[in-house]
Parts: C-alpha cells; sequence; structure tokens
C-alpha cells in the first residue's frame, strides 16, 4: 500500500510540476573544443540486424493465433524503434524451421554474409482465464435512499511466454526474456456461471499479449542503438557532443544518452566503463539531423569524453501518464 501511495505521489507531481529546458540553440562550430581521441574505439548498432520468427505454442487454445499475431508485431514493432533493422518477414517465415532446428544443434551453417545479428524465438508458455461471480447487492446512501448494485462477473485473464534472443551464427544463447501480461473485465451478469464468448476471451488474451511486450523492457534495452562520440562544443548555452546518430536510428528530442569509454587490460581484454548522462538537445532545425544529433552534457562529463567514446540511447521504460506500466515497475 505504501509503495503505491508514494508512486501515485510521485506521478502526480511530475504531471503538475514544472518542466525544465534544455539549452535553445546549439554551439555554433566556432565553439568546438578539441578533444582526445579514444585508444579502443567501440563498434557502432549502425547495421544492426534483427530476425523475428513466428511465434510458437505447445498447447492448443482459441486464442492461439490472434495472440502469436500480436506477440509478433509488437515485437517487431519495438524492435524497428529501437533503431534495428528487421529481417523481411518472408524471409523469417521461411528460414524459421532450419534457424530452429540450428539452435538445437548449437550452429547456424550460414553461406557468405549472416542474415542477421539476433534472432528472437517466441513461445507462448500459457493462457489462462480466471473468473469471479458477485452477488447483486443493496445499501443506503447518505440521503437515505436504497441503491442497488447489481450481480456482476470479473474475468481475468494472465499470459506468459518466453522470448530467446540468439545470435547468428553461433546460436549463443544472449539473452531469455520473459513476457507476461494481463488484462481484465468487469460486467453486469444474470449467470453466477459468468459465460465468456470465444471473441471476449480471445480479446481479452490479445491485449494481455500487447502488454506483455510493452511492459517488458529488457529487450528494448538491449538494441538500444549506439554511435561514437564526434565532437565536443562549449558555449553560453552549455557543453554538448555531437553523436554520430539521429533520426537514421529513432533519436527524438529530450531522450537520455548514456556515455562510456573502453580500454584493454594488461591480458589484453577490453573494458567497458561508464562517463556518466546527458540528454539529447530539444532544438528545432539544427538539433537532430538524419545521421547525427547533439546532447547537452555537464561540465564534469565533458572534461572526460573522448572522440570515439560511445554513446548509447537509454530507452524510456513507461511512460508518466502509463500508471499501470509505472505501478508494475515499481512492484518488481
Amino acid at each position: 500500500m505504501f509503495k503505491k501511495t508514494l508512486l501515485a505521489t510521485i506521478l502526480l507531481t511530475t504531471l503538475s510540476g514544472c518542466v525544465t529546458t534544455g539549452p535553445e540553440r546549439v554551439c555554433t562550430p566556432d565553439t568546438k573544443v578539441a578533444i582526445e581521441t579514444a585508444d579502443v574505439k567501440t563498434p557502432s548498432t549502425e547495421n544492426l540486424k534483427v530476425i523475428v520468427l513466428p511465434v510458437d505454442a505447445e498447447f492448443k487454445d482459441s486464442s492461439n493465433t490472434k495472440v502469436k499475431s500480436v506477440l509478433r508485431n509488437d515485437l517487431e514493432a519495438q524492435i524497428a524503434h529501437s533503431g534495428a533493422n528487421l529481417v523481411d518477414r518472408k524471409l523469417a517465415n521461411k528460414l524459421k524451421n532450419e534457424i530452429k532446428l540450428a539452435e538445437q544443434s548449437g550452429r547456424y551453417n550460414s553461406k557468405g554474409v549472416p542474415i542477421a545479428d539476433y534472432a528472437i524465438l517466441t513461445e507462448i508458455i500459457s493462457t489462462d482465464l480466471s473468473k469471479s461471480y458477485k452477488e447483486a447487492y443493496t445499501y443506503e446512501n447518505k440521503d437515505g435512499e436504497t441503491k442497488r448494485v447489481p450481480a456482476k462477473c470479473s474475468y481475468k485473464v494472465d499470459i506468459k511466454a518466453i522470448a530467446k534472443v540468439v545470435s547468428l551464427p553461433s546460436m549463443e544463447l544472449v539473452k531469455r526474456i520473459e513476457l507476461t501480461g494481463d488484462e481484465s473485465i468487469t460486467t453486469e451478469t444474470r449467470s453466477s456461471k459468468c459465460p465468456i464468448s470465444s471473441a471476449q476471451y480471445t480479446g481479452l488474451a490479445s491485449k494481455a499479449a500487447a502488454e506483455s511486450v510493452s511492459y517488458t523492457h529488457d529487450l528494448k534495452k538491449m538494441l538500444a542503438p549506439s554511435a561514437s562520440i564526434l565532437e565536443l562544443r562549449q558555449c553560453t548555452e552549455g557543453s554538448m557532443v555531437k553523436i554520430a546518430m539521429g533520426t537514421n536510428k529513432k533519436v527524438t528530442p529530450g531522450i537520455d544518452v548514456a556515455f562510456s569509454k573502453s580500454m584493454k587490460n594488461d591480458d589484453g581484454e577490453v573494458e567497458t566503463f561508464a562517463l556518466g548522462e546527458g540528454t539529447v538537445v530539444s532544438i528545432p532545425e539544427h538539433g537532430i539531423k538524419a545521421k547525427y544529433s547533439w546532447v547537452s552534457v555537464d561540465k564534469e562529463l565533458a572534461k572526460k569524453v573522448q572522440k570515439g567514446n560511445i554513446a548509447k540511447i537509454i530507452p524510456e521504460e513507461c511512460s508518466f501518464i502509463d500508471i499501470e506500466c509505472q505501478a508494475k515497475e515499481w512492484m518488481k
């Protein structure tokens, strides 16, 4: 109860509070600051390709066809929004059995250029319907009037699926993501048996499936685009760095960016260290271009950055107006 109350307070404060503003213009070219070039450059995700295979289900259920479609569509949409390149669905359908067999053998024997960097294999584990009945009752309001509340049936569908992210052609498991979602409705009824039509059930299951993808952020974080730092400028507007990605990677004003640097240790291994975070400037015309954008950073971070350091988008997890998503994150 405490967590829910605190969450509501935070949301109300955020929605009703003042919005901070960033720089009003991009620093001009003559404010460019000379910075060192990083010894180790981290590859960007410019050409990252992902293939989403058709969704499987080990059990029969009247909602399966629709739920499979929703899961796949929403996974593809999430991947496309991340800026990664989606492999054509027709080709994905054709290669489904081949890649699934490769997963079992542990190796995908591709010839020439690999079809993708990652494959997403998804399976529906369960689709559960629960329902409850509440009898009609009456009560007396503050004016002394008798009010009747009709009998009601409550229905809830819970979806659980597993999405496995594997690298190609090695078939190494990169990430195992549990997708869970639920959807519920309450309706007036004359029957304590709480009957539900196939269409109603499928509708609930479909919404639960959509939620399972929308409220799971592992894939967003994993596929978030990254690119190198190109330049540093400092002027009266503050410090800002130019990064090698823009609208081509779905960069938008106000989104947060994490900066890191890579270094080799004595054993020749590459280690990555966080430098800090900045925010993409909300400046029309010059703030975000097709292949680059400007990120506002503080003075301390400006002292650390080098040309070639990596900048990675921090994807938004839950919208501040999506109270249900916020609540589920808070309860984790």
